[in-house]
């Protein structure tokens, strides 16, 4: 057992990193952040803005389980298009349906309301997110998976994500994987060489199923955000409500 409490060890990684972010104008900006909403359930959840996308995002965790001494925590990733987005269409009907249900489903925010909130989170789901997390509540191990196309905005979500989690704790991955399994990809991040073996070890991920991803871009831009040298802005303009 690892002794750490999963839903706290996740609140302190989202909410330390993008407040961190807040108080940094010129990368805030950057980064098309525009805005995070504490979610007020028990389970921890948060909506989420950007800048260039027209939906929001929810992103919740729904399951955790120890990893020796560390923690580790899923998450669902959601999003909610507007009507002339691509990513609309597809949608089922009963997404469409609540959408546009002014009852349940905020019409200004782009958001679920709180009475309504039940009915979301079975629905509109476009990745897993994962952490392993140590005692010091520091990242490990990071890894998402999606079956949506590479145009679709749940990236550039993800992109912020690590970007700001790297931001905050001036850290990198040491080495990034490729899981393919069917029309789902896999990508892990691994911060620790050790925790990285432990959860290989735990979901019994042999080394023959694992692709060593060569850098690129992408994996460029989330090692270089851990280096960026920000001043910190007086009134924290960026937003960190909505």
């Amino acid at each position: 057992m690892s002794g750490i409490d999963a839903y706290s060890a996740t609140r302190n990684l989202i909410e330390n990193s993008f407040s961190y972010l807040t108080w940094h104008e010129d990368v805030c900006e950057r980064a098309g952040f525009k805005g995070i909403s504490q979610v007020w359930i028990e389970d921890p959840a948060w909506y989420f803005w950007l800048n260039h996308v027209k939906g929001s995002f929810l992103l919740r965790l729904h399951a955790e389980e120890p990893i020796a001494d560390n923690q580790y925590v899923s998450l669902s990733l959601h999003y909610f298009p507007t009507a002339e987005e691509d990513a609309y269409q597809d949608l089922s009907v009963e997404e469409k349906r609540l959408l546009s249900d002014e009852s349940v489903f905020d019409q200004e925010t782009n958001t679920p309301n709180f009475e309504g909130y039940d009915q979301f989170i079975s629905l509109f789901v476009v990745a897993e997110v994962g952490f392993v997390i140590d005692s010091d509540n520091q990242l490990q191990v990071l890894l998402y998976s999606s079956e949506r196309a590479a145009d679709h905005s749940v990236y550039e979500f993800i992109d912020l994500l690590i970007s700001t989690l790297n931001f905050q704790s001036k850290q990198h991955h040491q080495k990034a994987f490729l899981l393919q399994e069917g029309l789902m990809n896999t990508s892990l991040l691994s911060y620790s060489e050790s925790a990285f073996q432990q959860f290989v070890d735990e979901f019994e991920l042999g080394s023959e199923l694992l692709e060593i991803i060569v850098s690129d871009s992408k994996l460029d831009k989330w090692l270089q955000a851990a280096h960026i040298d920000a001043v910190c802005s007086m009134n924290g303009a960026c937003s960190c409500s909505h």
